[in-house]
């Protein structure tokens, strides 16, 4: 899966869990989500860094 694709992933179940009720108001998993996924970005890119970099 391209990483295009892997951020539209993120993105929509970013946006399907603020559009529930308990996603809209809990504040503290947003952010554990939204480090989530910052996280796994940082990794992706230092594996794509060690295979493709110079």
């Amino acid at each position: 899966m391209s990483l295009p694709m892997k951020l539209q992933g993120y993105l929509r179940s970013l946006r399907q869990y603020l559009a529930t009720p308990k996603g809209a108001f809990d504040a503290k998993d947003y952010l554990k989500a939204a480090g989530l996924m910052l996280l796994s970005m940082a990794a992706l890119a230092f594996v794509v860094e060690l295979f493709l970099g110079e």
